[in-house]
């Protein structure tokens, strides 16, 4: 929408011949550049930190993009309505080059901010959940094979055995068990102090695996007996003996 009304000509000659050809052609043309950018470009190269060769191929997309539009350009306007001076490619080629850019800052800013505001009601719903649950393992809470969790207003037996793995987020984890998941307050570093060493094994920044669960080491990753993966990080592959 903000595409076409800075295209305020294009508005202008609603109803008038070509209106329709010349507004589905720009738009394909827009939004197959941005999704490019957004879904491809981003998180493929600039996420990874490959910033040369996300800037080089953003810089080749932009150039096609805009090549396709000005040769339109010349066809539509050049051509077919007679504009002569349209039949110059470069004549609108460095303002449409600029204002694509310009569409793409936009939309990637409006991306950011919906992602911004997903993230934002995913964790205000994990604190809602995590006001109901809490971990709490303290001095004399572990006993032998089982720990107590605190769901609500009750302490729930758990076998250490029923827990696959547990993945820290931040200041609480998420212990995943065979009845399901339960996400408790705690770091992961604080579980890790706290849960046996003899149960489980450290294997990621952000994951600790119950050794009975393991299958095998397949890659750069974990599978577990019941075909879940988990990666494995560079400086923890030396606790699973695989160096």
């Amino acid at each position: 929408m903000v595409f076409l009304f800075d295209r305020r000509y294009l508005i202008q000659k609603a109803g008038l011949g070509y209106f329709t050809e010349c507004t589905i052609v720009r738009l394909i043309l827009i939004i197959s550049l941005c999704y490019l950018h957004i879904f491809y470009l981003i998180p493929r190269y600039f996420s990874t930190r490959r910033y040369f060769l996300y800037f080089a191929l953003l810089t080749v997309s932009l150039c096609v993009y805009v090549t396709l539009q000005s040769l339109y350009d010349i066809y539509l306007y050049g051509f077919v309505i007679g504009a002569i001076y349209y039949r110059n490619f470069w004549y609108s080629f460095p303002y449409n080059f600029i204002t694509t850019a310009w569409y793409l800052a936009i939309t990637v800013a409006f991306k950011t901010s919906l992602d911004w505001y997903q993230q934002r009601l995913e964790l205000n719903g994990l604190q809602d959940e995590l006001k109901r649950n809490a971990l709490i393992l303290e001095n004399g809470n572990n006993n032998g094979d089982y720990v107590f969790l605190k769901s609500g207003t009750k302490k729930l037996k758990t076998p250490l055995n029923s827990i696959h793995y547990i993945q820290g987020l931040k200041d609480y984890s998420i212990i995943y068990t065979d009845e399901g998941k339960i996400i408790v307050k705690g770091s992961l570093k604080f579980a890790e102090e706290l849960f046996p060493a003899k149960h489980f094994v450290r294997v990621h920044k952000s994951y600790m695996v119950a050794n009975n669960k393991i299958k095998h080491v397949q890659g750069n990753k974990l599978v577990l007996i019941n075909e879940e993966t988990i990666p494995i990080g560079r400086s923890y592959r030396h606790l699973l003996g695989v160096g």
